[in-house]
Parts: C-alpha cells; structure tokens; sequence
C-alpha cells in the first residue's frame, strides 16, 4: 500500500535528520542488514489495519488512514553494548510524539511507542538487541 511505504520513506529520511546518523553514524536498515557491523538500527513493518473515513463534500471519495506498527530493533556486540541503551533513548526521543513528513499527498497523523525495551543477549553470538515497538498513523 503507497501510505505503509510513504511511511517507510519518512522514517528513514527523519531519522537522517537525528544525532544517531549526523553524529555516531549508526547504520539504520529497512526489513534486512547489508552488513554486520556494530552498532546499527534495522525497523520492520509489523502490521497495519486500513481503515476509511466517509466521503465529504470536499473529498468525494473519503479519506484511508493506515494504523500500522513498526519495530526498530538496535543491535550491538559485546564490545558497544554500553552505550546501546544511550541509543535507544535518544532513538525513542526522535520518533515517540514527533511528527514525520510524507509524500504524495500522505499526511502524517501521530508516532508513539507503545511497546518499550526488551534487552536480548544472545551469549552465543554476543549480541545484544533492545526492540523499540512504534504506532505511526497516517492518511491519505
């Protein structure tokens, strides 16, 4: 659906605009991670409902509006895993109730955590993950 990848496009531009890729240069990836080096962000698009809105005078063919759900996951090995939660703070301040600029005629309607840290150690590999669970409305 164009709005979920109106949204993909918008989280990845705002998050260009954050002291995690100005500053630290940590890596931010969409769905899959084209190398292994650590720290670095991945999100995912989890889910999504459409929903639609009646059709009004001024939008003859009403409005869709996606509720959807995103994941970031931050990874880091054993060697920067001190500072991954600095990072996760500060990733939770970029997105959790700021707003997000869209394309093609998407607006963004709200971004909020919903789902806050779960640490993940695998001892095996030495790595760490903290999981940050985001709700973005938008609409069409």
């Amino acid at each position: 659906m164009q709005i979920i990848e109106e949204i993909k496009k918008g989280i990845y531009a705002h998050y260009q605009t954050t002291t995690l890729w100005t500053v630290d240069k940590i890596p931010i990836y969409q769905d899959h991670v084209t190398r292994v080096a650590y720290p670095f962000i991945c999100f995912y698009h989890i889910a999504s409902n459409n929903s639609m809105a009646m059709p009004t005078p001024s939008k003859a063919a009403g409005y869709d509006y996606v509720d959807s759900r995103f994941q970031f996951s931050l990874f880091s090995n054993d060697r920067t895993y001190t500072v991954l939660e600095d990072y996760a703070n500060r990733l939770e301040d970029a997105f959790h109730r700021v707003p997000l600029t869209f394309a093609n005629d998407v607006t963004h309607i709200g971004t909020i955590v919903i789902n806050g840290r779960t640490k993940f150690w695998d001892a095996q590999q030495k790595i760490w993950t903290i999981n940050q669970d985001y709700r973005i409305l938008a609409g069409k």
